[in-house]
């Protein structure tokens, strides 16, 4: 075979794939790219603008500062959501702790799970891990400590950045992939690795293993004062991704943090916004940094809560890449929306189920609800930047309806599809405006038909 004929034949491979939108995964996974503009949506409904027009009152104040509050109180207080960590015990029961580190590696130790490399041979792996986590040298009472992280860390479910799959090569869902922690994120340590090379932390979300020298240590006074300065003077990072610098021209780059983050703020410059941070010194104990980022990638204060604010910084995120438990920096789900509320205050738990019990419960659905009635009550009570529609391992927010058709934004990976009489996967994997139809047809169903809960975001009914 000549190579002239070589590089026909590899041209028109590529031609075919191209225009059939075949996307190779790995030499087990094939998938379809899904197209720019999703079924049933136009290039007017990817902005913002659009849906606010469509808003009866895009402006009119949800809830005040005072019922946010009351708000995140609720959701920790009550339903125990989240956690206030100045009220964390000073010690922590062995007991307790030993308990959940074996039965996470457990519940992976049982096998089913690929390697990197592709493999299934993941013995050595968790013998390592169980050896490395030590929870059997755990004392009944462990005395804690405080600390902030200093870097974006990524938290784990075992205390290495190997991975764990579900299918081989399916790189993108990282099963020990638990969620990420921002530059000023408070922590509680209650245990290391017995390589010292990782902490298990408590956050007020989440808790899991990151990189010892991603945290800083501090005392208790330390860690209460920094907090009480978040509370009484703070910027709210209102794009994806906000740099943080170390000097005023803006040229030499620490760090970033995501949308929703606070940070205390020391001045304000017209160009700038002077901040202050929690950095790490050679000894792994804390220091505070002066910092400087972008005066308009941030707000002093809250975003008022109105429908305005939650569509255009929910816009904010528009097609920004989908990242499973927040995986390379990016968003899912949950995520997304915890990042769009907390610029208005609101700080939703971190995963989609817990989300779901939070708000307002406007209506809850069976599998024999059918999509009439669904839809029937969504035109009737949800509205759109206040409502959020979960269903079982997801969560969107809602935007509005459009010809009697219901429109969510949401970080998605992908959907099913019927085709030949067999379901295939379209990949979205961003930040996308959709309506309900998406997976019509497939064996899980489309999203309206999965749907469960209608919740509004609020602590009383919107009129």
């Amino acid at each position: 075979m000549n190579k002239k004929f070589c590089r026909l034949a590899y041209f028109f491979i590529f031609f075919f794939l191209s225009i059939t939108g075949w996307s190779c995964t790995s030499s087990a996974q094939r998938y379809l790219i899904a197209p720019t503009v999703l079924p049933h949506t136009t290039k007017e409904m990817k902005t913002a603008g659009f849906w606010i027009n469509q808003h009866p009152f895009p402006d009119r104040l949800i809830l005040s500062q005072e019922d946010v509050r009351a708000f995140n109180a609720h959701v920790q207080n009550d339903l125990k959501l989240t956690q206030d960590l100045k009220q964390f015990p000073r010690q922590y029961p062995g007991s307790a702790l030993k308990k959940i580190l074996e039965e996470t590696w457990g519940n992976f130790s049982k096998g089913g799970f690929y390697l990197e490399n592709g493999t299934k041979d993941t013995r050595k792996f968790f013998d390592l891990m169980r050896h490395q986590m030590d929870w059997e040298n755990l004392p009944e009472e462990m005395d804690v400590q405080f600390g902030f992280v200093v870097r974006y860390a990524d938290q784990r479910l075992l205390p290495t950045y190997d991975g764990l799959y579900e299918k081989k090569g399916d790189i993108d869902f990282d099963e020990l992939q638990n969620s990420a922690l921002d530059v000023g994120t408070p922590v509680i340590i209650p245990h290391e690795s017995l390589d010292k090379k990782w902490f298990y932390v408590e956050a007020e979300l989440t808790s899991g293993w990151i990189e010892k020298e991603k945290v800083a240590l501090c005392s208790f006074k330390e860690f209460k004062n920094y907090l009480q300065s978040l509370e009484a003077n703070f910027m709210v990072a209102l794009k994806p991704k906000v740099d943080i610098y170390l000097n005023p021209r803006l040229s030499e780059h620490y760090d970033f943090i995501r949308m929703g983050v606070r940070l205390p703020i020391k001045r304000v410059e017209e160009r700038t916004v002077e901040i202050n941070f929690p950095a790490q010194n050679e000894n792994g104990q804390i220091v505070f940094k002066r910092g400087f980022v972008k005066r308009e990638d941030v707000q002093v204060g809250y975003l008022s809560f109105t429908p305005r604010h939650i569509f255009e910084q929910a816009f904010e995120l528009l097609d920004k890449p989908y990242g499973w438990g927040d995986i390379h920096g990016e968003q899912d789900c949950s995520r997304f929306l915890q990042e769009v509320f907390a610029t208005v205050g609101i700080y939703l738990p971190r995963n989609s189920s817990a989300q779901a019990k939070v708000g307002q419960l406007l209506a809850e659905f069976t599998k024999d609800t059918s999509s009439e009635e669904k839809i029937k009550i969504l035109k009737k009570q949800a509205i759109g930047g206040v409502t959020i529609l979960p269903m079982k391992g997801h969560i969107m927010l809602y935007l509005g309806m459009v010809e009697d058709r219901p429109y969510v934004i949401q970080a998605v990976w992908g959907y099913r599809e019927k085709s030949l009489g067999k379901d295939r996967i379209r990949v979205i994997n961003r930040v996308a405006v959709s309506d309900l139809s998406l997976g019509d047809g497939s064996k899980k169903g489309s999203l309206l038909k999965r749907l469960s809960r209608v919740i509004n975001i609020s602590s009383a009914k919107v009129e």
